[in-house]
């Protein structure tokens, strides 16, 4: 017996979304390269599609000495949560 066509479609890719759509492109792109001047390369793809790597990079951010880093974290960190709540972003 064969399998099914739709068996082997490939499955949507999980990402960080919210009501707007993945995270905000201009603190992801301001994150990585805040990242990277402090040496580390961060991969806005993984960022996007696997949680524990972004979570990883968001904790790592915290560690270095750099405030504007952390900032850029903590609000990629409330964004994601919103999504894991639940809660869209209003204004």
């Amino acid at each position: 017996m064969f399998a099914s066509a739709s068996h082997y479609a490939p499955r949507p890719r999980r990402a960080f979304l919210d009501a707007s759509g993945y995270w905000p492109a201009d603190l992801l792109e301001a994150f990585t390269l805040q990242m990277s001047s402090h040496g580390f390369s961060v991969s806005s793809s993984m960022m996007l599609g696997d949680r524990r790597y972004a979570i990883a990079q968001l904790a790592l951010a915290h560690t270095l000495s750099d405030d504007r880093l952390r900032e850029l974290a903590v609000q990629l960190f409330q964004h994601f949560e919103r999504h894991q709540c639940g809660i869209a972003h209003t204004q």
